[in-house]
């Protein structure tokens, strides 16, 4: 970032491919921007001197199009952007953007409206979550996400539903590595333990599962379960994902509201503050972390 008087920098914004391609593209479109202001010059002007258009300006400094490195190399000069480590990065930068996201490989079925917070979250620091009504997508077991996806799609063929489920399993993978990786703050509506998903069988796999997941993940994931006598705390109808990044000041706050048929994102910082404090406010009402155990082996036994 820049700071008074001074052209902004990149050299804050580290180069780690775990982070994925979305963080690096957002955090250089963001850098761009800032690097068009300190120059004084609007959109056209820039579009004009490298011979594009302005629209083109507005998709890179938001990180809706690829880089391309000849492309890049021109606004920087533009910009007169003349630091060797800065330009570096920026290469570097601009080559990490270009890789495959993580949902690719599952192109054909990864919802667009899904693909955001896909892309994002291998790059948060701390993910805090709310799930009224199902275990937490991170958190399923093979057979009860295909029965759940089953259920919202059951006109879908074996082979598409198949490949859904491929793509929920691999986002726990994040919290395994051992690069930065992400802490889950995952809080649950204790009816979801209650709610039959598939066969009993299946139920009692999945809650095997959590307490499985919490015995190797101690440090990566929190899971609290919130009892009905939170009351209107915990009525909201939906779930709600918040990502903070290990970098803030790149990467701002990303709030991921999913509806039954599509998302809502929001990244101003009023709204992440304002989805912060509902998270925080179920956090607080919910049962206590050291208790989640025992709560899910009392569930555990109603299955069997």
């Amino acid at each position: 970032m820049a700071a008074d008087g001074q052209a902004p920098s990149i050299l804050g914004f580290p180069h780690r491919p775990e982070w994925g391609p979305a963080a690096h593209r957002k955090a250089l479109a963001g850098h761009l921007r800032r690097c068009r202001e300190n120059a004084g010059l609007a959109p056209r002007q820039v579009a004009r001197c490298i011979d594009t258009s302005e629209a083109t300006i507005s998709r890179m400094e938001t990180g809706r199009t690829s880089f391309k490195p000849a492309e890049v190399e021109r606004l920087l000069d533009v910009y007169q952007v003349r630091d060797r480590r800065e330009r570096a990065r920026i290469a570097d930068l601009v080559q990490e953007a270009a890789r495959p996201e993580v949902w690719q490989p599952y192109a054909n079925e990864t919802p667009l409206d899904l693909r955001p917070l896909l892309a994002m979250e291998p790059a948060a620091r701390r993910i805090i979550s709310y799930e009224p009504q199902l275990v937490p997508g991170w958190l399923q077991t093979e057979e009860y996400a295909e029965t759940v996806i089953r259920a919202v799609h059951p006109t879908k063929p074996a082979r598409e539903i198949a490949e859904r489920v491929a793509l929920r399993m691999q986002r726990i993978q994040m919290l395994r590595r051992t690069d930065s990786p992400p802490v889950l703050l995952a809080v649950v509506d204790s009816e979801v333990f209650r709610r039959p998903v598939g066969t009993p069988g299946v139920m009692y796999r999945q809650i095997e599962h959590l307490l499985a997941l919490l015995e190797e993940l101690p440090y990566q994931l929190h899971l609290r379960i919130a009892p009905l006598t939170v009351g209107a705390a915990g009525a909201i109808g939906h779930p709600i994902v918040h990502l903070r990044f290990f970098t803030t000041e790149y990467l701002p706050d990303m709030v991921y509201l999913e509806q039954y048929e599509g998302a809502i994102y929001r990244d101003k910082p009023s709204d992440s503050e304002r989805y912060l404090a509902i998270l925080n406010n179920l956090c607080g009402v919910a049962n206590p972390a050291e208790q989640t155990r025992a709560l899910l082996e009392q569930a555990l036994a109603t299955w069997r």
